[in-house]
Parts: C-alpha cells; structure tokens; sequence
C-alpha cells in the first residue's frame, strides 16, 4: 500500500505542475484585462483538481490553502465578484504560494507556521471576501455556499449511474458523496444490480449506481456544480421532493455517512498515457543505437554481389533496414516533448522582473509546441531564464526613456522557437535599447579583453558580451547585469552540442539566438576522410561539397585562404592541418566541404574522401576525456572504427586563433591567386 501511495504522490505532483502552468496561463490573462469566462472557468477546475488530490493524499497544509483560492475563483465565475488587475495580480502572487507549499510537500519539507497567511489576507482583501467566511476544514467543495438564510430547506432524490470511463479519469464516487454532505444531510442506496461475478470485475470499471437523498437550502445549481466534472461520465437525474420538516432534515443528518467512516479507496486510472521512468526510455535509445550502428554494418555488407546470388535474402535485409530505421526514429521520438513545459513558466518570470524592474513588460511566445528531446529540455530552462531577466533588466528601457525615443511605455519580449531542418533554433528578443557597442568596446580594453587597437566589426563586439567576466552593469544587481554569466550560457549550450548567437540593432533592440540539436542521441552526418582519419560533419552545417574548388581559391592579406563560392569569399580551412595530424593528401583531388558556421557565416573545410552519409549514435568524450576544441563527440561506424564528430564553428574559430593558413603555399602555386579588396 506504501509504495501505491508513493505511486500515487508522483502523480498528483507530476499534474500539480501542469495544473501550476494553467493557473498562471489562465491569470496572466485576466491580468491583462481578457473576461473570458473560460480563463475563470479554467483556474477554477485546476485549483480544484489540486485540492482533491491534496485532501485524498493527506496533504493538510495545501487543501485549506486551495480552497481559498478555490472559493474566490467560484465566487468569480458566479459572478458574485469582479475580475480585476488587483485580483487577478494577488491571485497570482497566491498561485506561486500554493506552489511553494506543493513542492514542500512532495519534498516532505515543513514551511515556517504562517507561510501563507499574508497570501491569504491579501487576496480574500482583493476579491472582498472574509477570510471567517470561508471553509477551511479541508472539505471539497466545489460549489456555492449554501445559502441557509431563508432559503427553504428541501429534500432532493438524486439517481447517479456513473460510466465506466468515470474511474478511469481519476474521479472517485466517494468524493462526490463527501461535496455533496457539505450542502446538507445525505442518505445513500448503492445499486448492485450492474455488479458482475468477482472473477469478471475489471478494476477500473464503475458498476454500482446510486440513489441518494439530499436535504438541503443549497438549491439545485449548487448540487449540479458538485458532478461539473464528472456530468459526461455519468447518467444523473435530480428530482425535488416535499419540503422537508426539521424534524426530517435531523432524521436524514442521523443517517448521514460520517466523513471518518468513509474508507477512501482510490482506484489507480488507465490512462491513455503512462509515466515511464526516464532510465528506462534511455536504455532503449542506447540499444536503439547500438541497433543503428549494426545497421551500418549490414548496410556496408549488402552489395550487388549478394543481391544476384540471394535475391530472397537481399529483399528480406533491405526490408528489415527499413524496419530498423523505422524503430529508431520511433524510439527517438518517445523522448520528444513540446519546449511548451519551459515557455509556460515564463509568463511568471516576467510578470516578477516587471514589479521587481517597475517596468510594464509584455511577454509574446511562439512555437511552444516544437519539440525536443527531453534531456535537451531539461537544460535549457536555466540559459533561457537569464537571457530574459538581461533583456527585462537592461534590455528594455524605463517608461520615460521609451517615450522620449517615441517608443510605446510597454516593453516587448520574444521567446520564440522552431525546428529547422535537425535543429532547434531558440530566440530571446527585446524591443529595448540594444547593445551599446561604443560602450562594450571600452569595457572590454579596460578589463584587458581586448587590444585598444583591435579592428573589430559590430558583430565582434556584440560577441564580446559572452567573455568571461564581462559586463558593462555600472553596479549588480539581484535581477541580472547584461554580459554578467552570459560565459555561462554559452558554455552550458555548448555542452548540449549547440551555439550561440547574438544580433543587435543600436535602438531597437536584440535577439539571443540559441541553435541545439534535436536530439543528444543520434545525428545524420556526412562521413569523410581526411588522411586515415574518418570523421563526421554534421548534415544539419552542410551547405554544399565541391569536387572543383582549386581554381576558385584566392588569398586575404592576413586573413589566409578563402574560396570564392559565387562571388562570395570564405574562409578555406584543410581539415589536416587544422588538427596538425600531419597528413598530406593530393589537394588537386580533395573535396571542399561548404559548411554554415555561428552568426549564419561560412567556410570550407578540405577532405581527401566524403566516405558516405548515414545516421550516427553519439558518444560523449568528455566523460573520460577533456574538451577537445572543435570536437563535438565521438561515433562508431559500421565498420566498427571511432570517427569524431565535428563543430565547424568550433573548428573556424580554431584555424583562427592558431594563425594557420590552411593550405601549403607549395601546393597550389600554379593556381593564380586572387587579389580581393
């Protein structure tokens, strides 16, 4: 029984944090004037959910807490009091109260006595409701209080038939019962006539049917609203009878159910989606790759050769590749989830720096259902979060300065997200002041950054935001400084295989553009050769291949060779001599392998052979090994040899800071180098 109730808190924690997101959602709209009932409706299912699952698991602190909230959400969708700025912003400060409470509980964490009592002074103050007034036993209701002043006293029949999904949706018969008790005395018959032999039962079917008495002031909506959630799960017929005597209403309370004789037996729901536990799903992606790399194998031993001596067997391989491939990308997609669970916890973020900063703020998201695989999700939430405290903090600018550039008090920020091609491409925007390049330029030679002589283009100095170290914050703050741990962030999307990059307009603001793989797993790559090394590139960076490239290659003064791709001149890097591996292969046959690099540039990485093209399962370094500059990871081929995967922006930078140039002057002396201004 333990470890069901175990089972049991995960589940409600797990659908506390998606109940969180909908609360928030749904409030940050009516914050920002909508009075659509559905918003009201919505927070009020969601704190509602909360509390019957806090009050079945015996979560005390939370169910009194939640019915507060539960109550002036009740009181707003039956229009007994107004939606305003100051309710809806009170209501939210609450909703961050009641997730505290939520974690502490899951984390088996007392808080201070007196937690949440100010939140709770503060919002029954902004919606006009006395704290005295509300329950605060715990009970689950769900609808209006009674309203026992004058109101006749009125006994209902109640025929309630629930469905068989009724279970199955995590709603429990003996709740309702318990709601229902709070309008008055309840007196219950079960039905046994639907009830199989105990050898037919399936535990998550609903066979009884049940006739109740309710005696109550209450009125027939308050009863309808206790079965709102369950009404299409069941057959319900309500049927008023006499007015009831006093006499019967004691008759009735003496034959009430006692809440404390009421075995809460909870029914574990089949769900049209399960909870797997994430090592599970990562030990079948690692055998899904290990199944990609025999793949290869077999796909290198398939030839014509066996196709005209086994026709039969080499239909049946070819097939079973498909299958394979097929099962891989299956597999992959199971750890595929919608970027929408970190997005949705925006909205909070920003409504703080907008209190904290005095700053009107207005968060615009698109794209939050793209998605991404789940260990990429996981850390991300940290990178994104900094980039939109810098762009609420220092980005944007105050109301007065907005106005005198002619700019609207509300300040804008963009989170946006896509998939292009087998990445995911992450923007964080502001419509604020942008970077101030004179300013970072002076900053950077005084902490010695950079030489006060550097020629640096606008892109250069944008980047200079990402030094270790840097900042142009003339005091800290708690909030943020723009430039203070942006390192951080670099170095933490680095490490999921990704880059990023920044592009600033001086009075219009800036876009963080972070670029990261679908996937940590697997990755389609282009293999090639260079020396007896194979190595990959990633297709996702692949722009083109040239087979003839000698004729079009040309020299910068002190920039070292470049290759002229459609009047266009790019870096031209030999892949040997970038890594110093000493190997001197026949340029006059070498391939140039157009590759698109950070900040949407381009160079050309020279190989002996591009051996093929076939999807690849990545293997860390790092685990064993120190960073390796240029070097995103490690492969096994087919053939059973390790190939390194390759970062081409890793890579230019490399060739870069080394000085090098890429090509041995001696071997392309009869090619007439070009002079390019």
């Amino acid at each position: 029984m333990k470890a069901n109730l175990e089972r049991f808190k995960t589940m409600f924690l797990d659908e506390c944090e998606e109940h969180i997101r909908s609360l928030e959602k749904s409030l940050s709209a009516l914050r920002r004037g909508s009075r659509n009932q559905e918003w009201i409706d919505n927070a009020f299912r969601a704190v509602h959910s909360i509390k019957g699952g806090a009050g079945m698991l015996g979560f005390s602190r939370i169910v009194p807490f939640a019915h507060t909230l539960e109550a002036v959400f009740d009181a707003a969708r039956l229009k007994r009091i107004a939606i305003t700025e100051e309710l809806a912003s009170s209501a939210l400060r609450a909703v961050d109260c009641l997730s505290d409470l939520i974690l502490a509980a899951g984390k088996g964490v007392d808080l201070p006595a007196g937690f949440e009592q100010s939140q709770t002074q503060s919002l029954t103050k902004a919606a006009g409701i006395s704290v005295s007034a509300l329950s605060a036993d715990g009970g689950t209701d769900c609808g209006p209080e009674p309203a026992t002043d004058g109101a006749p006293v009125i006994t209902y029949r109640l025929k309630f038939r629930p469905h068989g999904g009724l279970l199955r949706r995590a709603n429990d018969p003996l709740l309702i019962f318990r709601q229902l008790r709070e309008l008055g005395g309840v007196k219950l018959e079960a039905g046994l006539t639907g009830l199989p032999a105990l050898g037919d039962m399936n535990p998550t079917e609903a066979y009884l049917a049940w006739t109740l008495e309710l005696a109550t002031a209450a009125g027939e909506k308050a009863i309808r609203a206790v079965f709102e959630f369950v009404e299409d799960d069941c057959d319900l017929e309500i049927m008023a009878m006499a007015d009831a005597t006093e006499r019967e209403v004691q008759e009735t309370a003496a034959s009430l159910l006692p809440a404390g004789d009421m075995d809460l037996a909870v029914t574990e729901p089949a769900l049209s989606t399960i909870r797997v536990d994430l090592d599970r799903i990562d030990r079948l992606v690692n055998l899904a790759g290990e199944i990609a790399i025999s793949q290869a194998l077999v796909a290198q031993l398939i030839d014509q050769a066996l196709s005209n001596a086994n026709p039969r067997l080499f239909q049946e391989l070819s097939q079973l590749l498909i299958h394979t491939q097929n099962l891989q990308d299956s597999v992959m997609a199971i750890r595929a989830q919608p970027i929408r669970a970190i997005f949705e916890r925006m909205p909070r973020l920003v409504r703080e720096l907008s209190e904290q900063t005095r700053k009107t703020i207005v968060l615009r998201m698109t794209g939050e259902a793209t998605e991404i695989d789940k260990t990429v999700i996981e850390q991300l939430s940290d990178p994104i979060m900094h980039m939109i405290r810098n762009a609420a903090d220092h980005g944007l600018e105050t109301a007065e300065e907005r106005a005198a550039a002619g700019k609207p008090a509300e300040g804008i920020i963009t989170l946006h997200a896509e998939q292009r091609g087998s990445r995911i491409v992450i923007e964080v925007g502001d419509d604020g002041r942008g970077i101030d390049r004179d300013r970072v330029r002076q900053k950077a030679i005084a902490r010695n950054l950079v030489s006060a002589g550097a020629a640096l283009t606008p892109e250069d100095i944008d980047n200079l935001i990402f030094l270790p170290g840097f900042s142009t914050a003339e005091k800290l703050t708690d909030i943020s400084g723009r430039g203070v741990g942006m390192d951080v962030v670099k170095r933490n999307i680095q490490k999921l295989g990704g880059r990023v990059g920044i592009v600033s307009e001086p009075g219009r603001g800036s876009r963080i553009i972070l670029t990261l793989p679908l996937t940590l797993a697997v990755l389609e790559g282009m293999i090639v050769r260079s020396g007896v090394d194979c190595y990959v590139i990633p297709i996702s960076n692949i722009v083109e291949c040239r087979a003839s490239w000698a004729k079009d290659t040309g020299k910068l003064p002190g920039s070292g060779d470049v290759l002229n791709v459609r009047g266009s001149y790019i870096g031209l890097f030999q892949l040997s001599q970038v890594f110093n591996t000493g190997a001197t292969g026949d340029l006059q046959h070498s391939v140039a392998i157009v590759a698109e690099v950070e900040g949407g540039r381009q160079i050309a990485l020279v190989v002996d052979e591009i051996v093929g093209q076939q999807q690849v399962v990545i293997k860390s370094i790092t685990d064993n090994l120190d960073a390796i500059p240029g070097i995103a990871g490690a492969t096994i081929l087919g053939d059973g040899r390790v190939a390194l995967i390759l970062d081409p922006t890793e890579i230019a930078r490399l060739a870069a800071s080394s000085g090098r140039t890429c090509l041995p002057t001696n071997e392309l002396d009869h090619n007439p180098r070009r002079k390019v201004a």
